[in-house]
């Protein structure tokens, strides 16, 4: 089978295709799954240049994927061959609160491997079936991206009609965070890196868009389409050089959920202990908050944006696309 993989965590260019055994007969309690599709996420470039816990003999790439389940072991009674399935990212983390030991630390692509392969053997609690109205490439979309958006939104606290919500960028979780807030009836502020993209966020729900480029104090201009008080829930994507402006766009009393690291790892929050607001981290999800997710979004027919699909051997590419960050919505490989 194919994989695609690093040796030495020197990014994009270390990658090499490399074709392997597929996995040995299943133990108890474990399913195979034919790889079907995969989505990007930004930690996969964090993941490939080193910069998580990678595991020392080596990483296949991406965390993020869906298939059909080849085979199952005889004790798995409630998933059979021929499923639709995606692949949870934190594998050990079925429900209830995130917990700093090993059961919550056990992450797909760092520390363990990832899901550029084409057969891969999970345990069935590693699994969570897809509806129908979702493919492959849409369910690939989710186990990262869409779980962090549902648990930023209301993993913490509940997301309320009316309340608003400050989102980030044009990204995964920000598209997803976008098309599920309005779900709950939020107001939805986004700020995004141009005139062309805000129109996009716009046809797509957002209640307002400022364009940071041509608005740097964009802090400001979210405190002013809330007559001053502030959202109530800001999800921050950038991470240092935007987290401050997030608590500052923040109202007292409301909850700021640092999700992404785009700009690096946040040094000090000067206003942390003046702003009076909540800061709960995002560890994406559980196991449960997939499920609740995918209910949701079959119940109102919630789609993933794709932006653009690539295929098997066209990773790097693809990786180099995200890099980029123009892309809108989630990059997809195609299996």
């Amino acid at each position: 089978m194919k994989t695609f993989r690093t040796d030495t965590y020197g990014g994009i260019d270390s990658l090499i295709l490399q074709h392997a055994e597929p996995p040995g007969a299943l133990a108890a309690g474990q399913v195979r799954v034919g790889m079907r599709a995969a989505s990007l996420n930004y930690r996969d470039l964090m993941a490939l240049a080193g910069q998580l816990r990678g595991p020392k003999e080596g990483l296949i790439a991406l965390s993020d994927g869906a298939g059909e389940v080849l085979e199952v072991a005889p004790d798995v009674t409630h998933i059979a061959v021929g499923d639709r399935v995606a692949l949870t990212f934190n594998t050990g983390w079925l429900g209830g609160p995130w917990r700093p030991d090993p059961t919550c630390l056990t992450t797909r692509c760092c520390p363990l491997q990832g899901v550029m392969q084409e057969q891969m053997v999970v345990q069935h609690s590693e699994l969570v079936l897809l509806p129908e109205q979702l493919s492959f490439a849409e369910g690939a979309c989710l186990p990262c991206a869409g779980v962090t958006a549902w648990h930023a939104l209301c993993g913490e606290r509940p997301l309320l009609p009316g309340m608003v919500v400050l989102l980030q960028g044009a990204g995964g979780v920000a598209t997803l965070g976008l098309q599920l807030a309005k779900l709950f009836g939020a107001r939805v502020i986004m700020i995004s890196s141009s005139d062309e993209r805000c129109q996009r966020l716009r046809a797509l729900g957002a209640d307002e868009t400022i364009n940071y480029k041509t608005v740097p104090e964009w802090q400001a201009a979210v405190r002013d389409l809330t007559g001053g008080r502030g959202v109530d829930l800001a999800i921050d994507l950038g991470g240092a050089e935007t987290i401050d402006r997030s608590i500052a766009a923040t109202a007292m009393g409301g909850r700021l959920a640092p999700v992404g690291l785009v700009t690096g790892w946040p040094n000090t929050v000067s206003s942390i202990f003046t702003a009076s607001v909540d800061i709960t981290p995002v560890r994406v999800g559980s196991r449960d908050d997939f499920q609740n997710l995918l209910r949701a979004m079959a119940f109102h027919g919630v789609q993933p944006v794709i932006d653009r699909h690539f295929s098997f051997e066209q990773l790097p590419e693809a990786l180099r696309y995200l890099e980029s960050g123009k892309h809108f919505g989630k990059i997809v490989i195609d299996f």
